[in-house]
């Protein structure tokens, strides 16, 4: 992925980064002022992930029979919750000791707030993948993929701390093969249906969002999106304020966005013609209606049920287990 798409917003906020350096801390912005809220705005992820890494897991343990004392390594770990569902789900056992990494401290200050009560030696690194000196059992990525720009030169890092024999775990990034797959799209449009027709329109739902942001931060009244904004015009790397889709479409740079209609996900295609030096255990997709399973209505939870019952790929989000060769 180029930084190319990046280049009409950095003109029209004034920034004097390179595309590089503007993406890298307006990412790193972002998730430290999103550390307090992630786990109440994901709350949605706490039931339906626990379900997804259970899964991967047995799909591993079906494979094999992994060794005692496993090191594991969460990359962009965020609050630690990924790591936190891993370990309770039948792996745990297995695995002696964790690393989080994620290159926000303030997500890092909340994951250490979960690891204590984790009953593992736990590794804090607020930093980079290449900033990892150590190898490893497991790699788990958790949301992670969609951020990177450069997926290439992330997956080769991901092979050189793992160890031969080792696991690759990823999930919970857009499935860029299925985005704009026909029974995908049908799915999706009856969810929003039964979205539009439940909603209780009220005379705040008429004003335009930048309208109401405007008021608010005029009344002192800022959200996390305008704090954002107030530290990168602090640091001088933006001279013009960013919308909420301006600021989605740095740091998700992979998800199709009204900025960047052009992404399209994370194709399994390109993982495998990148990850060449691995062995696939898995594929599996899910959020067949576009949200997960825990936003669904009843009907529909009995349906996404089923799709994950038989492997079906045409959901919106993607997940793999790959064995390093």
């Amino acid at each position: 992925m180029s930084y190319t798409s990046l280049l009409p917003l950095l003109k029209k906020t004034g920034s004097p980064l390179s595309p590089e350096d503007f993406q890298a801390r307006v990412n790193v912005v972002f998730h430290d002022f999103e550390s307090d809220h992630y786990d109440s705005m994901h709350d949605d992820m706490w039931e339906s992930l626990q379900e997804q890494i259970n899964l991967l897991v047995s799909d591993w343990l079906a494979y094999e029979t992994p060794s005692q004392k496993l090191r594991l390594v969460d990359i962009g770990c965020g609050t630690g919750l990924s790591s936190q569902l891993l370990l309770q789900s039948p792996l745990g056992n297995y695995i002696e000791e964790v690393t989080l990494v994620d290159t926000s401290s303030k997500m890092l200050e909340h994951a250490k707030e979960k690891a204590q009560n984790w009953g593992k030696k736990t590794t804090y690194i607020n930093g980079y993948l290449s900033d990892i000196t150590e190898s490893y059992d497991i790699v788990l990525i958790c949301s992670v993929l969609h951020h990177i720009p450069d997926l290439k030169l992330f997956l080769e890092q991901v092979s050189t701390i793992l160890k031969p024999q080792g696991v690759f775990m990823h999930l919970q990034d857009p499935n860029g093969d299925y985005l704009n797959d026909p029974i995908y799209k049908e799915r999706l449009s009856k969810y929003q249906a039964i979205q539009t027709e439940t909603a209780k329109k009220t005379l705040k739902d008429l004003i335009p969002n930048q309208w109401i942001h405007f008021v608010n931060r005029m009344l002192g009244r800022k959200n996390y999106i305008d704090l954002i904004n107030d530290q990168l015009l602090a640091e001088q790397v933006i001279r013009k304020r960013m919308s909420a889709d301006e600021i989605w479409s740095v740091t998700d740079i992979h998800v199709e966005s009204k900025i960047n209609t052009d992404n399209t996900g994370i194709s399994f295609d390109f993982l495998q013609r990148e990850l060449t030096s691995f062995t696939l255990i898995k594929q599996r997709a899910y959020a067949f209606y576009s949200v997960l399973k825990s936003k669904l209505p009843g009907e529909l939870k009995e349906i996404e049920d089923q799709l994950v019952d038989q492997n079906a790929l045409n959901g919106r989000n993607i997940s793999c287990l790959w064995k390093k060769n």
